[in-house]
């Protein structure tokens, strides 16, 4: 695209153009990349910037289309994946009735003729922020209800605990602190669960920090039934992805979405979907291999780098000061580039999933050919 309008806001994987005031702005994707929180990474991957806004407007034009949500409860691979209870809940709930007739509310402005490129359209909404006084964040401007606004938490949802996942570290074996994320046991790594759950993260602070349910509801202002509403709304999106990628011979474990809050009914607000899904938003299996960038967080942690930022990032925790500069001034160390096969490898990665994406939704495929599942496994795994 030509003549696009001003940089807004220069993140470490994507620019936002546009005008504050306007009603709709520009998410440019670019091929840069992060891993570990670092920001942007020394190598770009090519045409990485049009696969992830391709994934974002195939996944929207899913979800978003109650076609796609009519059927969901029929299908086998969930009957035989998770409890039959927890799915009837779901399937009985007057949201997933909703997006069977309407498809979920998201904030992307699908255009057919604009699809392959770098560009996805989406409807401006307010950033918020919290305030910051003595290391203590305040959220004080989210109990005045706001609608058309970011929902200050990232919402992660887990269908499994894959191995080396961060809830397994934080709770370890303490049985008391399982039971508030709804387990009577201490749950085995490496297995799907037969109730999902739901996890909960900060979005605005100036480094994720999770939260237990009553934080994250309090923090957000949430009343009962918006909080339901928001597990509710994550719970199926889940089980709809986790279809999604069986039918693609992939196996979905866990994902992350960001939300905004929209009006709703009865005075309770209601949410879209925002920001993006993609394969760097989802942890996937193929074949039984993790098919997403975590090969490349693998590939940096055996380095001197990777040693040095886990360091500066506990430095940070007891001095306060920022992970990315101890790591630079003190301990001397940034990430070298890319070994070129492993490189190629990610640019593979990338194109192959957006293929398959594609041709499920609109029956397209946007890179080439050779770019596809088959050939990726034939080749890495």
């Amino acid at each position: 695209m030509t003549d696009l309008p001003p940089v807004l806001y220069r993140g470490s994987v994507k620019n936002v153009r546009g005008i504050v005031s306007a009603e709709n702005l520009l998410f440019e994707f670019s091929d840069r990349y992060s891993v570990f929180d670092w920001g942007e990474m020394p190598d770009q991957l090519e045409d990485k910037g049009k696969t992830l806004a391709i994934m974002g407007k195939s996944f929207f034009s899913y979800l978003g289309s109650g076609e796609y949500w009519k059927d969901l409860f029929s299908s086998s691979i969930l009957k035989e994946t998770f409890s039959a209870d927890y799915l009837a809940s779901l399937a009985d709930s007057e949201l997933f009735k909703k997006y069977s007739k309407t498809g979920l509310n998201h904030h992307a402005v699908l255009k057919e003729a604009s699809w392959n490129n770098a560009i996805l359209e989406v409807k401006n909404i307010k950033i918020l922020r919290p305030s910051f006084d003595h290391e203590t964040y305040g959220y004080e401007v989210y109990k005045n209800k706001p609608i058309d606004a970011l929902v200050p938490l990232e919402v992660i949802f887990r269908l499994g605990l894959a191995n080396g996942n961060s809830l397994s570290k934080r709770l370890g074996s303490d049985a008391l602190k399982w039971k508030e994320f709804g387990f009577d046991f201490v749950p085995e790594n490496g297995k799907l669960l037969k109730t999902p759950m739901i996890d909960f993260s900060t979005k605005l602070e100036k480094g994720d920090r999770y939260l237990d349910y009553s934080e994250a509801q309090s923090i957000a202002g949430l009343n009962d039934t918006e909080w339901n509403e928001l597990k509710t709304m994550t719970h199926l999106i889940a089980l709809n992805l986790f279809r999604f990628h069986h039918e693609l011979g992939l196996e979905l474990w866990d994902g992350k979405i960001e939300v905004g809050f929209i009006e709703g009914v009865n005075g309770n607000r209601s949410f879209m979907l925002v920001d993006s899904i993609g394969i760097d938003e989802l942890r996937l299996l193929y074949k039984g291999k993790s098919f997403s960038k975590e090969f490349l967080r693998e590939t940096y942690k055996g380095s001197d780098w990777y040693k040095n930022l886990e360091a500066a990032k506990r430095d940070s925790l007891i001095t306060g000061g920022d992970f990315k500069a101890l790591c630079m001034e003190k301990y001397r160390s940034i990430p070298d580039k890319l070994d070129p096969e492993i490189k190629k490898r990610a640019e593979t990665v990338y194109k192959s999933y957006s293929n398959a994406v594609t041709d499920k939704v609109v029956g397209q495929k946007f890179f080439a050919e050779e770019f596809n599942l088959d050939n990726y496994s034939k080749r890495y795994l």
